[in-house]
């Protein structure tokens, strides 16, 4: 069985080809089974992928996990699917889920297999942005322009290190308020943190996984195999 995992985010698309169980890297030959998480804008499939057949995870996808959320049709594809890598990865614990790209996700799992909903906060590059945009002397920062600040410095010494901390360090203390308060809810919970600027976010002693998502769809995947294999018997 070739598997091709495909998502497709706001910024960026990333595959990951599963074949005997192993993960490589696709080499556009054709596949089995070909299953996308889409985000952004949807790709002409016939033009992108001519070897493959695509099939897009929806909200009738049948899921390794149960969903418990008010509108399941507007779930995006991505939070389904890193939830379904974290239960992949998590083997039955609690799961805070955090998705650090565009915006921020971070969403619970509960050790009976239910995504149980989460929050969606302003991604870095959007908090940056809106600075900018919506004052008339704030300069455009950006993460890549060495930024980083220590976790626990609060007192920034210029406009840009006050702008760096009010985003970078803010965002931070965000997230872990978020783990705290579900660690107090929920007991003991495993941290699995994934997206473009996981490594700025996560908290201390998280699982930093990039390829969650991939993973998770993966999961779905097989999951998807396996019902249909047991509808024939």
């Amino acid at each position: 069985m070739r598997l091709l995992a495909i998502d497709v985010g706001n910024t960026r698309t990333k595959t990951a080809l599963w074949e005997g169980g192993l993960r490589k890297e696709w080499d556009h030959m054709p596949v089995d089974m070909a299953l996308a998480s889409v985000t952004g804008e949807m790709p002409d499939w016939k033009q992108a992928l001519p070897q493959a057949e695509v099939a897009v995870l929806t909200a009738e996808t049948p899921l390794p996990i149960r969903v418990d959320y008010r509108t399941p049709g507007t779930l995006g594809a991505d939070r389904k699917a890193a939830a379904c890598g974290a239960w992949a990865l998590a083997k039955g614990k609690n799961c805070v889920v955090i998705d650090a790209g565009t915006c921020i996700t971070i969403d619970l799992l509960d050790s009976d297999g239910i995504y149980q909903g989460g929050a969606i906060l302003p991604g870095l590059r959007m908090k940056f942005d809106a600075l900018n945009t919506f004052t008339a002397r704030l300069p455009l920062l950006n993460i890549a322009d060495g930024l980083a600040m220590p976790a626990d410095e609060l007192t920034g010494k210029s406009t840009e290190e006050s702008m760096a901390v009010g985003v970078l360090a803010a965002t931070r203390l965000e997230v872990e308020a978020f783990v705290k308060r579900y660690r107090e809810l929920y007991g003991s919970v495993e941290v699995i943190v994934t997206g473009g600027d996981a490594e700025t976010i996560a908290p201390a002693s998280a699982i930093i996984e990039k390829d969650l998502v991939l993973i998770g769809l993966k999961e779905i995947a097989e999951s998807m195999i396996r019902k249909s294999e047991n509808r024939t018997l």
